[in-house]
């Protein structure tokens, strides 16, 4: 089973208009609405790519039920702790005057120290041998940063694979319990290890040192640069996807999501690069955090060419 942690997600609100007039009345030109987070939208991906995968993490206040029966509607599996603040709302403005993209991100719910160890009780339950944990994005101010180590420790000690996507100090602290991989982008990268984001060589070299640490696959995003994937077998660089750009929400998520299933269906480590990079260009063609399918990614496979690097 893929468990997806998200211990803050999000309805994440896209509205579109014809030009944003900073400190003035805007016109919407549409508006939509889809459940998010992180977790949920890997998960979202995965039903598309008819992989099953079951939603932990915490829901509250005005969107739960929402949320619930979305999740239901989909035929994702749920399990999620009820707290008592309102699950948080993520903006994001579309400007296609200008090509534009702005997220006005909330902080989201406290969760107190009960809820949070009910969390963790139900998590180490949930957790089973060969499992594939998903670890991903941020926290709301409540919850400590060292929360993905200790669920890494607890993850690994009962066999499951652990995949980690956060930034900053949760991703400072995780990777010091080692999960197998982590699917950090350039500039988390430099916060992580205080390298020159635009530098290939440093973006390799310090892959390479995470790799040394006993993680055993990095696989980083440049953006519209393309990615780098490391693991012992080597270093692969792929092209970045010229699409039509409807929203950068999510493409991230949808990376995890085939680096999920390129695991599940034993690919290689140029053909999982190779279905990450088209899974990332598949959604930024879509609008909101609508998840591709399997169809739109495979149209686009044939256009992502992959190059093995030498080791620095």
């Amino acid at each position: 089973m893929v468990i997806t942690v998200n211990l803050n997600p999000a309805m994440d609100k896209t509205i579109t208009l014809n030009g944003l007039n900073v400190g003035s009345v805007n016109r919407v030109e549409s508006l939509r609405y889809d459940i998010g987070g992180k977790g949920i939208n890997v998960s979202k991906v995965l039903k598309n790519f008819r992989v099953e995968s079951i939603c932990t993490g915490f829901l509250g206040g005005i969107w739960e039920r929402s949320f619930v029966e979305e999740l239901n509607k989909r035929g994702i599996s749920n399990k999620f702790i009820s707290i008592e603040g309102d699950t948080r709302t993520n903006t994001k403005i579309v400007d296609v005057l200008n090509n534009t993209h702005t997220d006005i991100n909330e902080p989201g719910p406290e969760v107190d120290s009960k809820k949070m160890q009910k969390f963790i009780d139900e998590f180490k339950i949930l957790c089973k041998k060969n499992d594939i944990v998903v670890l991903s994005g941020g926290v709301s101010p409540s919850i400590p940063k060292d929360i993905y180590y200790k669920l890494t420790i607890i993850a690994k000690e009962k066999g499951a694979i652990v995949v980690m996507d956060a930034d900053g100090e949760l991703l400072m602290e995780g990777v010091k319990a080692k999960p197998h991989i982590i699917k950090p982008n350039n500039h988390e990268l430099k916060k992580l290890l205080n390298i020159d984001d635009t530098n290939e060589n440093e973006i390799i070299g310090a892959g390479q040192y995470l790799l040394q640490q006993g993680i055993e696959k990095v696989m980083i995003s440049l953006g519209d640069k393309g990615a780098i994937y490391i693991t012992k077998n080597g270093i692969y660089k792929s092209n970045s996807l010229k699409v039509n750009v409807k929203s950068t929400v999510g493409a991230g998520d949808s990376m995890v999501s085939a680096m999920v299933y390129a695991h599940i269906k034993n690919y290689d480590d140029a053909d999982t690069l190779r279905f990450a990079t088209a899974c990332g260009a598949a959604t930024v063609s879509l609008e909101g955090t609508e998840a591709c399918t399997l169809e739109q990614v495979n149209e686009l496979l044939n256009d992502v060419r992959i190059e093995k690097k030498e080791c620095l």
